[in-house]
């Protein structure tokens, strides 16, 4: 139920995934967008022992608070409002999906809603203005080019992953979707994300691990192409409601992490050396358990989530003065597409069908490409990372993980890697694969998380 509150002293509400991550701290009476806006200046900053434990464990800050001690985050549906006193109290509303619960179309009036909401937004446009679309020639972009009326407006970028990176699969499916549909596109050249550790701080901090620097390359590069304000059409977990998830078992609250889909991002939460409790999860689990066991409400809690780290597919094009838009936020359209029939969303069937019906079924169409990955090591060899700190960080985590850390990732010659892969999240909200090489990946997944607390310290 709702807790009232006097409107004019809302600051802040979150819709109902929390797509925009909004951070507050009631000891100093702040609230922000930006996680540094709420720290304390003055004096060194506490850690929060859950907070820091469940960040390494998910990669990303969860259940409300951050790993620093007195900056929380809001979940979805909720209000943050300032009392006469001046202090803020946060009220929870009305869970939305509730109300869209049962909300069920045919595939193709899903189809159709989504073409009609791009549509729409697309008529809001000025005429004149360009549309930017990060073609990854994965279903959700591609289902996005497919839906705009005007293609002439488009302006595709794309990246590849694998050492070649024109024969990337990627590349290879974009370059096909920009000559069937008659679009500007251009393949931007990539591996030098590890010059932007610095700015993916400034934008982020220690509210999620350092992991969406090639975002930073990836705009930088296309701002020298393009200038003034572009529109900017997402195609941010689309996939997750189409069906690219599997239902879990979850049978106590250790295992929540599952629903963090974390593809590895993360570090050995068992190496911090703070004593722990587990009441922020446990009293999750409490509140959320029945619920868990609908396979929908598992999908709606991973992005609610994960969304403090996914938002970055959103605020990272703000940064570089682009409109982004996605119709995948919407609650109806993520609704409709949770309550198709599960045989048909099992591996996105239903998509599957109808990109062969109007002829985009590029998986089946022969095109010869390369899956491989090795976007990571290619940025390894061009900039290698400074090791971690171990004076400072082993006041918070075991010294010997610290050493084996940068053993691992920095003092590893190249030439000794073997391949690996890892899944992870990607432009245009299609799962990917960012590669780095051999135990080393743990390793490098574990320095992401914990450059951002050096950082700090």
């Amino acid at each position: 139920m709702e807790n009232l509150v006097n409107t004019d002293s809302l600051i802040l509400e979150t819709d109902w995934l929390a797509s925009t991550p909004f951070f507050y701290n009631r000891n100093l009476r702040l609230a922000s967008t930006h996680i540094y806006e709420v720290m304390p200046t003055s004096e060194p900053c506490s850690f929060h022992p859950e907070g820091l434990y469940n960040y390494l464990d998910f990669g990303y800050s969860v259940f409300g608070q951050t790993p620093i001690a007195d900056v929380c985050f809001m979940p979805p549906a909720a209000r943050l409002h300032r009392t006469d006193e001046g202090s803020l109290e946060l009220a929870r509303l009305a869970d939305p999906v509730e109300q869209w619960w049962d909300y069920r179309l045919t595939e193709d009036d899903v189809i159709d809603l989504i073409r009609e909401r791009v549509q729409t937004w697309e008529a809001t446009l000025p005429s004149e203005q360009e549309i930017v679309l990060p073609l990854s020639g994965g279903f959700d972009s591609r289902l996005l080019l497919w839906c705009l009326r005007d293609k002439s407006r488009v302006r595709a970028y794309t990246y590849g992953l694998s050492e070649d990176q024109d024969r990337s699969t990627e590349v290879v499916h974009a370059r096909a979707l920009a000559q069937r549909f008659d679009v500007r596109w251009e393949r931007i050249s990539m591996g030098d994300q590890h010059r932007f550790f610095s700015d993916w701080d400034a934008a982020f901090g220690i509210s999620t691990h350092a992991h969406g620097m090639y975002h930073f390359e990836f705009y930088t590069k296309i701002r020298e192409r393009l200038a003034g304000e572009q529109a900017f059409l997402s195609g941010i977990i689309g996939d997750v409601w189409a069906g690219s998830i599997p239902a879990r078992q979850l049978k106590r609250s250790n295992e929540l992490v599952q629903l963090g889909y974390t593809h590895g991002l993360r570090a050995d939460p068992q190496r911090l050396r703070l004593a722990v409790s587990h009441e922020l999860r446990d009293q999750f689990w409490f509140d959320h358990q029945e619920q868990l066991s609908d396979h929908r409400f598992q999908v709606i809690t991973s992005m609610r989530l994960k969304l403090m780290l996914l938002s970055y597919l959103m605020r990272v094009p703000r940064l570089f003065n682009f409109q982004p838009w996605t119709p995948y936020l919407d609650i109806d359209i993520a609704m409709a597409m949770l309550n198709l029939p599960a045989e048909r969303r099992l591996n996105r069937q239903w998509q599957r069908d109808f990109f062969v019906k109007v002829g985009l079924d590029l998986e089946n169409q022969g095109l010869k490409s390369s899956r491989s990955n090795s976007l990571n090591h290619q940025a390894m060899r061009r900039q290698p990372v400074d090791p971690l700190d171990v004076e400072k960080l082993s006041k918070l985590f075991d010294r010997d993980y610290i050493d084996w850390i940068n053993r691992k990732v920095c003092l590893t010659p190249l030439s000794d890697l073997r391949t690996k892969v890892l899944s992870v999240p990607k432009v245009g909200g299609a799962f990917r694969r960012l590669g780095i090489r051999d135990v080393s990946l743990q390793a490098y997944c574990a320095y992401l998380c914990l450059r951002p607390v050096e950082k700090l310290l």
